[in-house]
């Protein structure tokens, strides 16, 4: 199989939502002549039990990166929301570089930050959180889940108000293991390319926070940013727009 012209995007999703999600903007990049690829992570609505936690999500997506990767595509990760630290910590050893050094073809040409947790080594989500949940998680047990009555406006406070309610019942339960589970690798500091797009008025990641991880971009070779004046689910709300941005951190491609 030849390596494709464009790079192949990866997606590494946030918390409770299901794949679903992502479907509109898959289009909009298959359109664009991207190759996308949509990891299920077992953190996010899994049912064996005891639920898994971050070191499972990191295999999931290694697993479809490796796969890729041996056929010589040059991968992006876009990782989403707290698929930020899955991402960051899956990228070990299958950047371009590292596999280049061993002899071997294609891997991750850069990382991808949307509204994305950026996690220093030995924090965890929850440290990230100020060492507990935020006003509208609800923790029970081994689960995490949005409040109901609250995701509408956390999630999806810029689309219209039918599809505000239907995406927020297109939700499930994130693993509380993922949450409390330490960053093990910062791509940044690897000498990994990476990339931050901002999204301007969201209420879950809020801008202020994304600026002040995506600092840490800047101890990256080739740092690229952009901004979307979108939620915190600008794949569904601005597809379009979070193309043209994906465009100019990747380098136009």
């Amino acid at each position: 199989m030849a390596a494709a012209t464009k790079p192949t995007i990866v997606i590494v999703p946030g918390a409770w939502q299901l794949p679903n999600a992502w479907d509109e903007f898959r289009a909009v990049l298959a359109r664009a002549n991207h190759q996308s690829y949509h990891v299920a992570l077992p953190s996010v609505g899994g049912t064996e039990l005891p639920l898994t936690g971050l070191a499972e999500d990191v295999a999931a997506v290694q697993h479809v990166v490796g796969g890729l990767a041996d056929h010589g595509d040059e991968i992006i990760l876009l990782c989403h929301s707290s698929g930020g630290v899955v991402g960051s910590n899956a990228v070990q050893g299958y950047d371009r570089a590292t596999r280049q050094a061993a002899g071997k073809v294609g891997g991750v040409v850069r990382v991808v930050y949307l509204s994305a947790f950026m996690l220093p080594v030995g924090k965890s989500l929850m440290d990230m959180l100020g060492g507990q949940p935020l006003p509208w998680m609800i923790v029970d047990n081994d689960r995490v889940t949005g409040d109901p009555a609250q995701m509408p406006e956390i999630g999806f406070n810029d689309l219209p108000a039918d599809e505000k309610a239907y995406w927020a019942t297109q939700v499930t339960w994130t693993s509380a293991a993922l949450f409390a589970s330490p960053s093990q690798f910062a791509p940044w500091n690897n000498g990994i390319p990476c990339s931050y797009i901002f999204q301007t008025i969201d209420n879950a990641l809020p801008l202020n926070l994304q600026q002040s991880m995506a600092q840490q971009i800047q101890a990256a070779p080739n740092p690229l940013e952009a901004s979307i004046d979108a939620g915190h689910c600008g794949f569904l709300s601005m597809p379009g727009a979070l193309l043209g941005a994906l465009k100019d951190v990747i380098g136009g491609n």
